[in-house]
């Protein structure tokens, strides 16, 4: 029996791996990957821009007094009666202060009991004017 079964024959690589040919497939590699990020970062940002420009702005509200950041969980409520007490004096409070309701379009909210003498001094509701209807819209 021969000690050197695989001596002869071609059940192994008679040589290393060539280092010119590795090189440049591993360059073609390189370029490729540079060429593709340089093809789609252009596009990809013009697409942004492009779907950015087609959305509508966002609706904004408004509101006279920050309010702190509630937890995302449910709110357990240890004293029912306390808590009715506090929005009913939140509602009082709205009732019978003045405040602005629309700052830009100059709409103001008056107390309760001065906007009801108003209406009884002058006998009659205030009135606004109505939007005139969208053009194109639904008929």
């Amino acid at each position: 029996m021969d000690p050197r079964p695989h001596s002869e024959g071609g059940a192994y690589e008679k040589s290393d791996a060539l280092f010119g040919p590795t090189l440049r497939a591993g360059f073609v590699i390189l370029g490729a990957m540079l060429l593709t990020a340089l093809l789609v970062v252009p596009m990809y940002r013009f697409l942004v821009r492009r779907e950015a420009s087609a959305q509508r702005q966002p609706v904004t509200v408004l509101t006279t007094d920050a309010l702190p950041a509630e937890p995302s969980f449910p709110k357990l409520v240890e004293s029912e009666p306390r808590v009715l007490a506090e929005f009913r004096a939140q509602e009082r409070a709205l009732l019978t202060s003045f405040g602005w309701v629309e700052k830009d379009r100059g709409i103001v909210r008056i107390p309760i009991e001065e906007a009801m003498s108003l209406v009884a001094v002058r006998g009659t509701l205030p009135t606004f004017p109505t939007p005139a209807p969208a053009e194109g819209g639904a008929r």
